[in-house]
């Protein structure tokens, strides 16, 4: 059916009224005669409306004079009488001329970049990734090799397991999947060693083959030996074994901040100003004066990629900012307030840094030591982490 309607759009067609008392018989004739009847509006035994093809309604002028009903165009739709309107107008003419050239030509090249799959790798990493390989905003399509930029970025990223380049209308697709970190499993017939995976202080160590190299207590780097895989006794030779244990090791984490019990805090005043600008490519137009009414404001952008379909980007976008107007007001913390406001931002800091919520095992600490004008804050995480991994020996 959309077929129908795209192909009667560009014929061209009319809604027109038909009276009279045999207007059934004016539908079977018209039928019989394959001209295209769409949108049947019956409103009563004598009167109905109809859609047909413009290059139809000369022929059923004699049909209507058979079967003795009055017919008269309703309404005009379709691109040949759009043109007929507008055929006087040379410069509207010229633009929609220009307009035409300007999408056709657009379709050649790639307008909008698609990322599908990414999890632990920022979409701003990808980009920049498969941009070294030539895929970037601008470049004309028949210039990508998909297959062989997928290829070329599997060997390259050991943390990308596979990638899918698609090309579908102005838009190129990116789908991923990230590589899963496997640890090593090394075969109990092996030798190795166990050596520390982070920075901590030992608070267990139990050993169920080879030797412990360190002591509760002590403090141990990234990389450095915990147990060797060495089996020794005063009335046995050394020997190579698998190594084999557990070793607990506390990790600790910390951040402090100081702050005033005076603070200035923002607080949006509620008058709002937007203010766009069309950007097509590298090139803007700004469509306001650029200067702010506000004195302080915050700005908020966003931006609409001009599409026609799905997959049909032009190189037009509309980027709008929102500027909220602020003023400053003087607020005086109590102790417990502060207290909470700076450890709930150390919290979230520690956190972005170094995932605290992944770990079973913690306990918190803060620490607060007041000042005349204001107080600095410890936090503290005690972390309980088994800290041994598997290494062969060479």
């Amino acid at each position: 059916m959309i077929f129908k309607w795209i192909y009667m759009f560009f014929s061209g067609y009319v809604t027109i009224v038909i009276e009279g008392f045999f207007v059934e018989r004016f539908i079977n004739i018209c039928k019989n005669n394959n001209i295209v009847m769409l949108d049947i509006e019956r409103q009563n035994s004598t009167y109905l409306k109809v859609k047909i093809l413009k290059s139809d309604f000369k022929d059923i002028r004699h049909i209507a004079k058979k079967t003795k009903c009055k017919i008269k165009i309703d309404k005009k739709y379709g691109f040949p009488f759009f043109v007929n309107k507008y055929r006087k107008r040379k410069i509207f003419a010229v633009a929609i001329l220009v307009i035409a050239i300007f999408i056709f030509i657009s379709t050649k090249f790639v307008w909008n970049i698609e990322i599908n799959g990414n999890e632990k790798i920022s979409k701003e990493e990808i980009g920049a990734l498969i941009s070294e390989f030539g895929i970037s905003k601008g470049i004309l399509k028949k210039d990508i090799d998909t297959e062989k930029i997928s290829n070329s970025i599997r060997l390259e990223r050991d943390d990308i397991s596979w990638i899918g380049i698609s090309i579908k209308g102005t838009n190129v697709i990116i789908n991923i999947k990230e590589a899963i970190e496997v640890p090593e499993v090394i075969d109990k017939n092996e030798i190795c060693n166990i050596v520390a995976k982070q920075d901590a202080t030992i608070s267990k160590i139990v050993v169920h083959n080879g030797t412990a190299r360190i002591e509760v207590g002590q403090e141990v780097k990234k990389g450095d030996l915990l147990v060797e895989g060495v089996m020794e006794g005063e009335h046995i030779e050394p020997r190579p074994v698998h190594a084999d244990a557990n070793i607990t090791g506390v990790i600790y984490l910390e951040k402090e901040q100081k702050e005033s019990y005076l603070q200035n805090k923002k607080v949006e005043t509620g008058n709002v100003e937007i203010k766009r600008e069309i950007c097509i490519n590298k090139f803007k137009i700004n469509l306001n004066k650029r200067l702010s009414n506000f004195e302080n404001y915050d700005t908020i952008y966003s931006n609409n990629r001009i599409k026609l379909f799905s997959n049909f980007y032009l190189p037009i976008e509309i980027r709008k900012a929102t500027n909220k107007e602020i003023r400053n007001e003087l607020i005086e913390y109590s102790e417990n307030e502060l207290k909470d406001k700076i450890v709930k931002e150390l919290e979230e800091e520690l956190e972005n840094e170094y995932n605290i919520s992944q770990y079973s095992n913690k306990t918190k600490e803060v620490e607060t030591v007041p000042e005349q004008d204001g107080m600095l804050v410890k936090l503290i995480y005690e972390i309980k982490e088994e800290i041994g991994t598997k290494v062969k020996t060479n």
